[in-house]
């Protein structure tokens, strides 16, 4: 399977994915993976914590297709708010190195990171028991135990992104 990543306007990624899905399954006739990945956060307003989706990467959508398939680029000129497809050093479209690790992975927990849950161990070490940060190929440079957060990096674009996800803490007594 090949992975490709659009730019479109921020805002605007689920329109996008919905009008490419609709587009792309009819010119392709094949079934057509678009994902805009999101993360589900752990929010506290008032005092009691709530859960919020919100964008991971604003601006992005990830398209996957199989290798057979080559990319229908007039479908994204087409596209109302598209921008453009991201394009390797070499010029080629489908995603590779670290950027095609971080797509599969947005692939493999469907478009939407849940909070993992973590054990925090003696010397503030953190253990992640289960969920998308136990794949993920990053590294988790700060932790909020306050806010159920840790700040991950990890490559993508050639550069270093720093995202923040939420985590459900184990160690406060929960059950693993």
């Amino acid at each position: 399977m090949n992975s490709y990543c659009l730019y479109c306007k921020t805002g605007g990624e689920e329109k996008i994915v919905r009008a490419l899905h609709r587009r792309m399954a009819k010119e392709l006739h094949e079934q057509v993976e678009i994902l805009f990945p999101s993360r589900i956060m752990n929010q506290r307003k008032r005092g009691k914590w709530s859960r919020v989706k919100q964008p991971l990467l604003p601006g992005y959508v990830f398209i996957y297709l199989s290798e057979e398939t080559p990319f229908p680029t007039y479908l994204i000129r087409e596209a109302e708010d598209a921008y453009k497809i991201l394009k390797n050093l070499d010029n080629s479209l489908p995603l590779k190195g670290s950027d095609e690790e971080y797509a599969m992975w947005v692939y493999r927990h469907h478009g939407l990171i849940k909070p993992s849950k973590v054990k925090f161990d003696q010397g503030r070490l953190v253990k992640v028991i289960d969920g998308p940060l136990l794949d993920l190929s990053g590294k988790i440079t700060k932790v909020d135990r306050h806010h159920k957060r840790v700040y991950v990096s990890f490559l993508f674009g050639g550069k270093e992104q720093i995202i923040n996800m939420s985590i459900d803490d184990l160690s406060d007594g929960e059950h693993e």
